[in-house]
């Protein structure tokens, strides 16, 4: 009996966690949140991909525009699957403003076939969370 309640306590302590770090979108870097990005590209979870946006405004995205991300982030997805797939990306500079509020990331791209490609976002910071200004660099 004792066994049951320690192993129930802790998968009531493992699902709150993950709960709390993946219910919102956004991580704590800029760096975190572009590889968070990426890895839910990866998993064809472009859902999880679209709360990761915000609007101009730093507000949570119309159900619409959510829709519209999800496309656009499904349409890159397609593109590295002609490239060969998509492996991983590794973060190669993290630069954040004075204010603390922006963010620019520089990442490589690396594809299944052995290609690479270098590119960057900008983030900004919303409630203590880095996350991505829908549009901004972004499908537009």
């Amino acid at each position: 009996m004792k066994n049951s309640t320690f192993y129930l306590t802790l998968l009531v302590l493992v699902i709150s966690i993950s709960l709390t770090s993946c219910g919102k979108g956004g991580s704590d870097t800029p760096s975190k949140a572009v590889i968070a990005l990426f890895d839910s590209m990866k998993n064809k979870d472009f859902e999880k991909s679209a709360a990761m946006f915000v609007n101009n405004k730093g507000k949570k995205l119309s159900k619409e525009e959510a829709k519209k991300i999800e496309g656009l982030i499904g349409m890159m997805a397609k593109e590295y699957e002609k490239k060969g797939g998509f492996d991983k990306v590794t973060i190669d500079e993290e630069k954040i403003n004075k204010d603390g509020n922006s963010a620019k990331v520089y990442y490589t791209t690396h594809y299944k076939n052995g290609k690479t490609k270098k590119d960057n976002m900008n983030l900004i910071k919303v409630n203590d969370k880095w996350v991505f200004e829908a549009f901004h660099g972004f499908g537009n």
